[in-house]
């Protein structure tokens, strides 16, 4: 096949940590990883560099961005590419030989930051490999001293001691999902990420296909994280997979739900998988790496920051098939995530809370304008969701069609029954007013009628409410 001759133009604005951003993202750890110390600012590392805060020499040092400069980088190159020599997948180049591209690929997300749409555009346009080739090539910008001095050995080295892998677009775990970026954007990032580093034995793509996103405020109240474990347990019983973001608050509840129904869920990361953050969620996080499978954009020892938290978001939102909101303030990192689903076409689901909660503003909001649908439930979630699988009926879209056949005493103890854990039929009696033998006759019938079932203690607890 004729060869064909192009030239590549690509005008980055803004220094690597804060490319075409107009800020600076920093400052960033102290360790990045597969940076060599002193090479990123032009110079040769040091010996005492190398040795300095203990870190290990496989381990470099990330010059700091300054605060505030921005700068114009045109990195320019002609590249000769031979079009039978690569195939799309997702609207991104797969490079003819899967390991210069996957190590192209793992180069530039260890330089750059994610979410900058040009970056995707030019991996698109030329593959990752030109692109990379291209940066190594020598400049005099930050992004030009930072592609030079990644050492791809090092990182890899790195994490195989961290038990990581580096998955690309066109891998069998690779999310289908996340092409969808590449025709979605809020403010100014966008784009499919390069690559994504895993830790933990679950397939990412697997758990993706049946996966929904459950975000919501850090300073989560009493009744949202209550809400948020009946949702996700409920959801997790049911065959779905719940995706968030590790961090306090909803994100915890929902992680936590899952573990205690064992079942799985993914939780992504605004920073490195080297490091466990937050801290105060460690136990929970390694729980989730050790069991399931936690995803990050970025090289194992980045920090995270509010940019990277950002540009996470969009992943969480690609991968699943839809995104509830519990509790979110005015100002909030969970409204990010909403509004990244609502660019990808995705459902949004959102959970009333309290009038008088300013947590719960913006799910009230979103609710009120239209632009999410109003859920209670676990059994609402799959209703507005659809099935998990196609050949499977959907279930009831209300409550009334089973509970419209209850008497009122079967009504009274079916709504006082928990989701999770047990009641007994004397507490049940002592709640609701009613006899032990009432309530006993109308747990038989609900039992029955799948609504009850009795637990291995002598117990009773909900059951999910039956297909239509």
């Amino acid at each position: 096949m004729p060869r064909e001759n192009g030239r590549m133009t690509a005008v980055l604005e803004g220094e690597a940590g804060a490319v075409g951003r107009g800020m600076a993202v920093g400052p960033v750890g102290p360790h990045e990883v597969g940076v060599v110390p002193g090479e990123a600012a032009g110079g040769r590392a040091r010996p005492d560099e190398l040795r300095r805060g203990g870190a290990s020499p496989a381990v470099g040092v990330e010059d700091r961005e300054s605060s505030d400069e921005a700068g114009v980088v045109a990195c320019e190159t002609r590249i000769e590419r031979d079009d039978d020599s690569r195939e799309r997948d997702g609207g991104v180049w797969l490079a003819e030989s899967d390991e210069a591209d996957r190590r192209a690929r793992m180069g530039l997300a260890a330089a750059w930051e994610p979410g900058d749409r040009r970056l995707t555009e030019l991996v698109s346009a030329h593959g990752a490999v030109e692109v990379w080739a291209s940066l190594r090539g020598g400049g005099d910008s930050t992004l030009a001293r930072r592609a030079a001095a990644v050492r791809l050995d090092r990182l890899q080295r790195q994490m195989d001691v961290l038990k990581l892998r580096f998955i690309v677009p066109g891998d069998p775990e690779w999310p289908p999902g996340l092409g969808d970026l590449a025709r979605a954007d809020v403010g100014d990032l966008g784009g499919p990420p390069l690559g994504l580093w895993l830790a933990g034995p679950a397939n990412l793509a697997q758990l993706g296909r049946s996966s929904v996103a459950v975000v919501g405020s850090r300073a989560s109240t009493a009744y949202g994280e209550h809400v948020t474990a009946d949702l996700a347990a409920g959801l997790a019983e049911s065959g779905w997979v719940v995706v968030s973001g590790g961090a306090y608050g909803i994100d915890a509840a929902a992680h936590r739900a899952c573990l205690a129904v064992d079942r799985p869920t993914v939780a992504f990361m605004a920073g490195g998988l080297s490091r466990l953050y937050p801290p105060g969620n460690s136990p929970l996080l390694s729980a989730i790496r050790a069991d399931h499978v936690m995803v990050s954009e970025h090289p194992p020892d980045r920090t995270p920051s509010r940019l990277r938290f950002l540009s996470r978001n969009r992943l969480i939102a690609a991968v699943t098939r839809g995104t509830i909101i519990v509790e979110a303030g005015v100002r909030s990192g969970a409204a990010n995530t909403v509004r990244w689903a609502q660019s990808l076409g995705r459902p949004v689901l959102a959970v009333p809370g309290p009038v008088t909660s300013a947590v719960s503003w913006t799910p009230h909001r979103l609710i009120r304008d239209g632009e999410a649908t109003l859920v209670t439930s676990a059994e609402d979630v799959i209703v507005a969701l659809g099935p998990l699988d196609p050949a499977q009926e959907p279930l009831s879209p209300t409550r009334a069609s089973v509970l419209d056949r209850l008497g009122p005493r079967e009504r009274a103890v079916f709504e006082d029954l928990p989701a999770r854990g047990e009641a007994l039929a004397d507490d049940i009696a002592l709640r609701t007013g009613l006899t032990v033998i009432d309530v006993l006759t109308a747990l038989s019938r609900l039992d029955e009628e799948a609504l009850a079932r009795r637990t291995e203690r002598g117990g009773w607890r909900a059951a999910r409410l039956p297909a239509a």
